[in-house]
């Protein structure tokens, strides 16, 4: 059993290494600043179904100032929307039991998954009065999917160091010495 473990193990570091370089970016990314109140940014073209692209979305506000919902929408060729996400942007800072404190939420990402064919991403502001400063947008093109090898690691290695620990008689000797002490006291 524990060359089976090893094996699971080594396998859920295979799978790690393989899910971040599917997180690496493989093309030129879009960087592009959009004024307050928002705009269209595109096209892409996606040559391959099932692309995974990163899209990252921010904008500062003042302190302690008014805060704004910045709403992406993916459009297809036409114009026509598909899908929409979006985050509530913050600025707060006060003062506590603890003494000062500031926090703020100024950018979100995330990831989507295209089919082949031209996209547009369009940037809402609920709020454009909230900030003078621009939305800034990030798209990335991702190698693919990390998720099905992130979890298949998590599984092969939670697995792997129970084979391991079973093998070693770590496992069955805590499960014995849990069992004789429950018969102790029932």
């Amino acid at each position: 059993m524990s060359q089976a473990g090893m094996a699971l193990i080594f396998f859920a570091i295979l799978s790690f290494v393989t899910a971040l370089v599917f997180n690496v970016s493989t093309d030129s990314p879009i960087d592009q600043s959009l004024p307050p109140t928002g705009g269209v940014v595109g096209p892409i073209t996606v040559e391959k179904d099932r692309t995974v692209y990163q899209i990252q979305v921010g904008q500062e506000l003042p302190q302690n100032g008014p805060g704004n919902q910045v709403t992406g929408i993916v459009l297809d060729k036409d114009k026509n929307p598909l899908f929409s996400f979006g985050e509530d942007f913050w600025s707060e800072s006060g003062y506590d039991s603890d003494g000062s404190w500031s926090e703020k939420k100024t950018s979100y990402d995330i990831k989507v998954t295209l089919e082949k064919g031209s996209y547009f991403f369009e940037l809402e502001s609920d709020n454009s009065t909230a900030s003078l400063s621009q939305i800034r947008i990030i798209v990335k093109k991702k190698g693919g999917s990390a998720v099905p090898f992130f979890i298949a690691g998590i599984i092969a290695l939670i697995i792997g160091v129970i084979l391991n620990e079973m093998s070693k008689g770590t496992i069955g000797k805590g499960l014995k010495n849990l069992d004789s002490g429950a018969s102790r006291w029932g």
